[in-house]
């Protein structure tokens, strides 16, 4: 504010002195302080130079290497964590079918032996024709199933299964946006 005397005061040193206006700040400042002020705003540009460089290189490196930006290592963590929630629960399942094809192994194990003594005794005897060697083959047929197909165990997969998180992708370009959704 403008004295009596055409002067006004000093944001800085606070006396009515004869002052410039800094049309950026729009504080008044006298002779000295006014080049304080612009010495302040220099060095304030000089950082910002500075702040730009680093980015100018940051920006260089992630074009060089896209790979490494930060979206792509998210994905890739979300790779890294469902592939490890896939290999528990694969040990898991694995375990848990060993212990009771285990037991199921012994089973075919104990018909295997009875057949093989059935076949024994009909060859000692040599007593056997066409339909009693197809009986024991349907019968040696039928263990080689079992053993590739328990009735007791399976496996399956679910279409629509929450186990593996989802991933998204959302693009907006302009008034389009693009949602890529994947599981697997």
């Amino acid at each position: 504010m403008a004295t009596a005397t055409g002067k006004t005061r000093c944001t800085i040193c606070q006396k009515d002195r004869t002052t410039y206006e800094c049309k950026g700040c729009l504080q008044d400042f006298c002779y000295v302080h006014l080049g304080e002020h612009r010495q302040e705003i220099s060095k304030l540009f000089d950082e910002l130079d500075y702040e730009r460089n680093i980015f100018r290189e940051i920006l260089t490196e992630q074009i060089k290497n896209p790979l490494n930006h930060s979206l792509i290592q998210q994905i890739n963590q979300w790779e890294i964590n469902s592939i490890n929630i896939i290999q528990q629960t694969a040990d898991e399942a694995k375990q848990l079918i060993l212990i009771y094809t285990n037991e199921y192994f012994r089973e075919i194990e104990i018909k295997l032996k009875k057949l093989t003594k059935e076949l024994k005794y009909i060859r000692s005897e040599n007593d056997f024709n066409e339909i009693n060697l197809n009986q024991l083959k349907q019968k040696l047929k039928h263990l080689e199933e079992q053993l590739d197909k328990p009735s007791n165990i399976s496996v399956r997969q679910k279409d629509s299964s929450s186990f593996i998180n989802k991933i998204s992708v959302l693009i907006s370009l302009g008034k389009c946006i693009m949602n890529i959704n994947k599981t697997k």
